[in-house]
């Protein structure tokens, strides 16, 4: 029963087409076509997974801080939405390395977003913003990785069931984006992204307190936005020419 929120959406989107053709769709049809479509987005979710990401912590956390950061970007335009996801993800690469962390990999983090209200996990790239040549296509390479999660990722809590997956470590870090969302004490870095009264965007990150150099981690992700901003700026002068 705990899954009955999720299920709905793919027999639901198969329901209306159905309907809209003057068909009768059985609940058999219906648990059919769900239990093919999860399973079909299996691989993908493993592709996701792969490699499992190093421990931040070797138990989880007990104490928490927190603090908050402004950009000066429109959260409420989907391309600085992504920029922001992109920048985060840079940022944390850059972190890791910094503390012989990295992987090629990418950075796993998990998504709750308030289009979907669906947790799940997206890997995005190990691209360090400081060699601008790397940050021409960061923001369309993660777009592109948000663009082709099956179903918005509102199937994701069922596929992971499957024994393919059901044993696989997830994301320890994650990011929200909508005001009702608190802080999940599962998580060693807790991002929550918001509107301000402004109508610029600000993080409020939390992690656990043994963590340590977050600090840094979020110095980092400021100078990514910067990068990144500049870099879409530069682009946009030179297509205005």
């Amino acid at each position: 029963m705990g899954f009955l929120g999720v299920t709905v959406f793919a027999p639901l989107r198969v329901a209306r087409q159905g309907l809209s053709g003057g068909e009768t769709i059985s609940p058999a049809q219906l648990g059919r076509t769900l239990c093919t479509e999860v399973a079909e987005q299996v691989p993908y979710w493993v592709a996701v997974l792969t490699p499992a990401e190093r421990p931040l912590l070797a138990e989880q956390s007990t104490t928490f801080e927190q603090t908050s950061v402004t950009f000066p970007l429109q959260y409420s335009a989907h391309r600085h939405r992504v920029l922001l996801l992109a920048a985060l993800g840079s940022a944390i690469c850059t972190w890791q390395r910094n503390n012989r962390r990295g992987s090629s990999a990418g950075v796993l983090v998990d998504l709750d977003l308030e289009g979907t209200r669906a947790v799940h996990p997206v890997r995005l790239p190990a691209v360090h913003t400081d060699v601008p040549a790397h940050c021409t296509n960061l923001v369309d390479d993660v777009s592109r990785k948000l663009d082709s999660v099956p179903n918005g990722g509102r199937d994701y809590a069922l596929t992971r069931n499957y024994p393919a997956l059901a044993s696989r470590a997830g994301a320890q870090i994650i990011v929200r984006d909508h005001a009702s969302a608190e802080p999940n004490r599962e998580y060693a870095i807790d991002v929550r992204i918001t509107v301000t009264d402004a109508g610029t965007t600000a993080a409020r990150v939390r992690w656990a307190g043994e963590l340590q150099g977050v600090d840094e981690l979020i110095r980092l992700w400021s100078v990514a936005v910067h990068h990144l901003t500049t870099v879409a700026a530069a682009a946009t002068g030179s297509s205005a020419a």
